[in-house]
Formats: C-alpha cells, sequence, structure tokens
C-alpha cells in the first residue's frame, strides 16, 4: 500500500510540476501566470459569465488569488465585468472577444498537451485512467470534510 502511495503522490507532484510549467510557458505570450489559464478556460465554458465567487469555487481558489488574476486579465484585455444591479462585487467575469480568441487557442494548445501526455495509451486505458482519477479525487475531497 505504501508503494501506491509513493507512486501515486510522486506521480501527482510530477504532473503538477509538468502541467505548471507548460502552463506557464503557453502564458508568456500575454505577459500573464500560468495559473491563470485555468481561469481563462473556466470562463470559456460559461460564456454568460462568473462571479468572483463562483470562479473561486469552480478553480477550487481562494478568493483573494481569483481578485488578483481577474485584475491582471482584465489589464491584459482577456476579461470584462459586468455589474450586475450596481454591485461591483457580483459582477459578472467574462471573456472578452481577445479573451475568447486567446482561450480557444490555449485550449487547443492543451489539447496537444494532453495527447502527447496520453501517448501510448489506448483509449480504454485513457478512459479508466480519467474515471479512477476522478473516483479517487472524489474520494480524497469527502475525506478531507468528514476526516479518516
Amino acid at each position: 500500500m505504501i508503494g501506491r502511495f509513493e507512486t501515486f503522490t510522486l506521480s501527482l507532484s510530477e504532473i503538477l510540476s509538468s502541467w505548471n510549467k507548460i502552463a506557464s510557458d503557453e502564458m508568456k505570450e500575454y505577459g500573464l501566470k500560468g495559473t491563470y489559464v485555468i481561469y481563462l478556460i473556466a470562463l470559456y465554458k460559461h460564456p454568460d459569465g462568473l462571479t468572483c465567487a463562483e470562479l473561486s469555487k469552480m478553480c477550487n481558489r481562494d478568493k483573494g488569488e481569483v481578485s488578483r488574476a481577474v485584475k491582471a486579465l482584465e489589464e491584459k484585455g482577456l476579461i470584462q465585468r459586468k455589474n450586475v444591479n450596481d454591485n461591483g462585487y457580483r459582477a459578472l467575469i467574462s471573456l472578452t472577444d481577445k479573451g475568447n480568441k486567446s482561450t480557444y487557442a490555449l485550449r487547443e494548445r492543451i489539447k496537444l498537451a494532453v495527447e502527447k501526455g496520453g501517448k501510448g495509451l489506448s483509449e480504454e486505458q485513457r478512459e479508466n485512467f480519467y474515471f479512477a482519477l476522478e473516483k479517487i479525487s472524489q474520494n480524497l475531497i469527502e475525506i478531507t470534510k468528514e476526516g479518516l
């Protein structure tokens, strides 16, 4: 069981480190942090917009980090805020045309990275991997809420 834990944690760490490097390389063009990719992808999937609170929850990031990212993305012209009922706090954040085009290009690069990362796996192996990964994630989230 310890061997599985070591393989699991080391592999996750290596995957995350590699992903962060890829994301950072892709975001250099925009002069932004690689960690901001997750916000662009979330907003791309929600064209009607999200509030900071929704973005924070969806991306599993604290509100301070989301606020800093939103400010940086807005300064680069990739997102826009639309106040709801004159309330800036609940403003809907959405991609601009520039943001949509940029995020589409990023998504294509991400698809390529995922494809290359899964080289040597059959479609069935990929499906099983993602099923198992999601199940493990859900189980660990449950453990963090309820304890061991």
